[in-house]
């Protein structure tokens, strides 16, 4: 165990970020404040975590945090869920990215770390348990009604979703409706293994997912960081920090 873990106060979480090429041909690390914002707001040390294809790195990295918190991003290419097609509003993120978010995510499951995906991290959550998406809800969801996706800061527009009364969103948030923020065209199809949807948006939109045989593993499809000034949305990162928090004093 690492000599860090003596006297540690607060939990640290480990975040991942987006993956680019400067105009040097090297790799570019990005993530918004807004993340990082979040978690010291709860009580939380963020680290991010580059992204690698080393596995030593990657297990090394769950010795010396506490919990993951997995962002925000582009797509996940439909080949890695099982779809020979893949639509052409579909942007893949970096296959640096994929790679290292899907492996980290299976390991966050299997290690039972403390875990939350946020819009991309939730379907990264998804596919690495096995389940699949909608490449594009305007395609492929003949029931949608809502915009769910539109870059304007911060991540509008907004939406109600209904919570799952018998859920791990609703003992965290203790209400049955709230309003969200949005801004993906991509969802939850098919829950992975292990996981149940909690919430839904008012057009049957998968909006949360959880693994109830986890200690904590919980994937959002809005973003809660964008707009963590409001009380109930900073609510779910201090569940991520309170859970992490047991996991290293456990």
């Amino acid at each position: 165990m690492p000599l860090r873990r003596e006297g540690k106060v607060k939990p640290v979480i480990g975040i991942n970020s987006s993956v680019g090429v400067s105009d040097e041909g090297t790799h570019r690390y990005i993530l918004g404040g807004n993340y990082t914002s979040a978690v010291l707001k709860a009580g939380g040390i963020p680290v991010i975590l580059p992204a690698t294809h080393d596995p030593e790195v990657r297990e090394h990295y769950f010795q010396l945090i506490d919990g993951f918190l997995l962002v925000g991003g582009p797509d996940i290419d439909p080949a890695i869920y099982g779809e020979s097609e893949r639509l052409a509003t579909v942007v893949p993120a970096s296959p640096l990215r994929l790679d290292f978010d899907i492996s980290m995510a299976r390991l966050a499951l299997k290690k039972k770390t403390p875990v939350m995906g946020i819009c991309m991290g939730c379907q990264v959550l998804n596919v690495s348990a096995g389940g699949t998406l909608f490449q594009d809800i305007e395609q492929q969801v003949p029931t949608h009604s809502k915009r769910h996706y539109k870059k304007i800061a911060p991540y509008d527009p907004f939406h109600q979703i209904k919570i799952v009364r018998d859920s791990l969103l609703y003992r965290i948030l203790e209400r049955e409706t709230m309003e969200v923020n949005s801004s993906h065209h991509q969802s939850v199809k098919n829950p992975g293994n292990g996981f149940q949807i909690s919430a839904y948006s008012e057009d049957g939109i998968v909006e949360c997912i959880e693994n109830p045989d986890h200690p904590f593993a919980l994937g959002v499809q809005w973003h809660p960081e964008g707009i963590h000034e409001r009380p109930e949305q900073l609510l779910l990162f201090s569940a991520l920090v309170s859970a992490a928090s047991k996991a290293c004093s456990g």
